[in-house]
């Protein structure tokens, strides 16, 4: 949400109060200080003699040494870290490091342009950055930002700064950057700063996911953000209102720590929360979650279950799926954490945006129009299909746990799945395996072909859940982490408001409406959540972090 508002009604505020308005991530308070991400490392400009082009190849590659080993060391000491997103920044970035290709283009620039390693380094870094913003493989596009991380370490060991050019996050740092970067977020995981405030606009992007799912406070879309605040500015974080108030005045400090007081003496739910509208009618709420250790938070913040478990991270960063025993543990986890709560698991969706490794790569000149979700498994791998069926059916035991299937697209998917699953099921009879044999069956609604087929699909299927993220950015034709087409995906757009509305009324022309819940991020979108009630929506997944604002919004709004 925006805010505009910079107190002028009140006289006796510090007049250095700045408030920034912004868009909210993750809902949260923090008070603390600016800690600035984006460092910028002097970079020589001046021509090197003939007799120090020798010495100074060594010099690179010698930082380029120095930065393996900090690495390997990095990852030793942090081995107990069960993130796979972790895992997979790690591997990309020893990946990167053991390149001797790109290394070799910062030999040859010292030699025969004559400049210092920092010059090379940062123009050929540049270069391939630029190739990588070119390509339209999402995946590929992606890698740039590796790449970058990659140059500024390397410009910090040169730098003589082997610890990194950056300070330690301390437990009382707001953290602030330009970009929306996935390594950023786990970064401020890990050293548990208290919040995260960005520049960048795209919002639905997995970086945002993430801060979600840590349940990190956080603003992005600030514009003025960089130029507004400097390292230890005393910033106060407000990511249920979307604003950062830098240099708060005394008074404004005593509100926000009154409000954060209050809120850390409220006892965690038992069970399941209500949620209502003011005229009594009746919400569902599940959780969205991203590794079995995510669903602790579904109890945290009272809600009635997992309404997406989105397995793909389950998978390797170098793609190494996991074995049927080891998803059946991490299903099952999952379900007995629940108890008793409704769980649903969707298959592995891998492709487009989400490219786990290059085992998994789903290649083409647009892998978002390619091989991805469900047809990767008809198409491609429906072994690897049927080993997932078997680890969900096997967990699922004695539980109310259903199936999600991600990109359908057509009706014959759904069949095939049917078939395959149909199959899986006789084989674990046969075996003499429990399993949930009454087990649920749906599909996530992600494109408009999908969404125009609804009242087909529900003819075949148990329920649908709406994947926004990827229905509005193929409505608009619009890459949701594109920043230069971001104002495309804009979920307020008549057009897309219309499909909305259309898809629930298809439901509702077969008495399916209550079979129709939304859990892309627009659903956590505090802004959307009253457009979504008026339309009739009443079953929500969410972050499990805006829980209380969420029914806030509701038991202060009519449905009508």
């Amino acid at each position: 949400m925006t805010v505009q508002s910079n107190h002028p009604e009140n006289p006796d505020r510090n007049p250095q109060e700045i408030t920034l308005p912004g868009t909210s991530i993750c809902p949260g308070i923090a008070i603390g200080q600016i800690h600035l991400l984006d460092v910028n490392i002097y970079i020589p400009q001046d021509p090197i003699d003939a007799e120090q082009i020798s010495p100074e190849q060594e010099r690179y590659t010698q930082a380029v040494d120095a930065a393996k080993q900090h690495l390997r060391n990095h990852v030793a000491s942090m081995h107990s870290d069960s993130s796979i997103e972790t895992q997979a920044i790690f591997e990309i970035h020893q990946a990167i490091l053991a390149d001797e290709s790109f290394h070799d283009l910062v030999r040859n620039c010292i030699e025969q342009q004559g400049m210092c390693a920092e010059f090379c380094l940062n123009q050929e870094a540049q270069t391939v950055i630029a190739q990588f913003n070119d390509m339209r493989d999402p995946y590929l596009k992606s890698r740039g930002e590796d790449i970058r991380d990659l140059a500024q370490n390397l410009l910090a060991f040169l730098s003589g700064e082997p610890q990194g050019h950056q300070h330690p996050i301390q437990a009382t740092d707001i953290l602030v950057s330009r970009h929306l970067h996935s390594s950023e977020v786990i970064r401020i995981h890990q050293a548990q700063g208290l919040g995260f405030a960005c520049e960048s606009s795209a919002l639905s992007s997995h970086a945002a996911i993430l801060l979600k799912g840590f349940g990190i406070p956080s603003i992005g879309k600030i514009e003025t953000l960089l130029a507004s605040v400097d390292e230890g500015t005393p910033v106060i974080l407000d990511g249920d209102r979307g604003i950062l108030i830098a240099n708060p005045s005394t008074q404004t400090v005593e509100e926000y720590k009154a409000r954060t007081e209050a809120a850390a003496h409220r006892k965690a739910p038992t069970s399941p929360q209500p949620c209502t509208t003011s005229n009594g009618e009746r919400i569902a709420l599940r959780a969205n979650i991203e590794n079995p250790e995510q669903a602790k938070l579904m109890l945290a913040h009272g809600l009635e279950g997992i309404g997406l478990f989105r397995t793909e991270f389950l998978i390797t960063p170098g793609g190494q799926v996991p074995s049927e025993e080891e998803q059946y543990v991490a299903y099952r986890s999952v379900v007995e954490t629940a108890a008793g709560r409704r769980v649903n698991i969707r298959t592995f969706d891998i492709g487009g945006d989400k490219d786990m490794g290059l085992a998994c790569r789903c290649t083409g000149r647009n892998p978002s129009l390619g091989i991805r979700g469900i047809r990767r498994h008809l198409m491609v791998d429906p072994d690897e299909l049927r080993i997932q069926l078997r680890a969900i059916l096997r967990a699922s035991h004695g539980s109310d746990t259903a199936l999600l299937i991600p990109m359908v697209t057509t009706l014959e998917e759904i069949a095939q799945t049917k078939q395959i699953l149909s199959e899986v099921k006789q084989a674990l009879r046969k075996e003499g395996v429990e399993f949930l044999d009454s087990i649920k069956l749906g599909v996530m609604i992600e494109t408009p072909a999908a969404a125009i087929a609804t009242r087909d699909i529900l003819s075949m299927v148990d329920f649908i859940n709406l994947g926004t993220n990827d229905l509005l950015q193929y409505f608009m034709a619009a890459d949701r982490d594109n920043e230069q087409v971001v104002e495309y995906n804009d979920p307020t757009n008549p057009a897309f408001l219309w499909l909305l509305e259309f898809i629930l009324a298809e439901a509702g022309k077969t008495g399916h409406e209550d079979d129709v819940a939304i859990c892309g991020e627009i659903a956590s979108n505090l802004e959307m959540i009253p457009r979504l009630l008026r339309m009739g929506y009443r079953s929500f997944s969410i972050a499990p972090v805006i829980a209380d604002a969420f029914r806030t919004l509701c038991a202060e709004g009519s449905t009508k």
